[in-house]
């Protein structure tokens, strides 16, 4: 499924499980670290407390589990480094896929209401002005006008403020056009 095909609740999802993932590794490799850093202390303390004559027996294998356990230790580190780069690659792609689906639905938002306003502006009132004009105002701009703005005109007067004398002009007008 590419960026595209997804809808919003199905990326954030998504990236919420891969997060949760992301999570759940980086925690048990810091209890992993943690174990580490302990078993090295426990190691460390044997090596203090162990007699002398055993000590020196014991000496090279102690240190191989120190450098051992510190080597498990580093690479632990560098997995939570790679963990932790892995959580910032992914939250800026969810950004940055956030943003073109917002970007996708504002253009489709705004379709609509480009093709509104287009509307309003082609289909002007025919009589600008028109409510506040006098009868004999809106009488003699009556000439100019064409059978279907008189039917424009008709239809707006009759809803709002319903005047017989020109509503019978209208009504001779398109007659006498049609």
């Amino acid at each position: 499924m590419n960026r595209a095909e997804l809808t919003p609740e199905r990326a954030g999802q998504e990236w919420l499980g891969m997060l949760e993932s992301l999570a759940e590794q980086i925690q048990k490799q810091q209890q992993n670290s943690q174990q580490m850093v302990q078993e090295m202390m426990n190691t460390y303390m044997q090596l203090l407390n162990t007699p002398g004559s055993y000590l020196s027996g014991q000496a090279e294998q102690q240190q191989q589990t120190l450098q051992q356990t510190a080597q498990q230790w580093m690479e632990q580190a560098q997995q939570q480094q790679t963990f932790q780069q892995q959580a910032q690659q992914q939250q800026q792609a969810f950004q940055e896929m956030t943003q073109e689906v917002m970007s996708t639905y504002a253009q489709l938002f705004s379709i609509p209401v480009s093709y509104a306003q287009e509307g309003l502006r082609s289909s002007r009132f025919p009589i600008e002005g028109y409510d506040d004009l006098t009868v004999d105002e809106v009488s003699g701009r009556l000439g100019s006008l064409s059978v279907e703005e008189l039917r424009v005109v008709r239809d707006y007067e009759e809803r709002n403020k319903n005047r017989e004398t020109i509503l019978e002009q209208l009504d001779r007008r398109i007659r006498s056009g049609s």
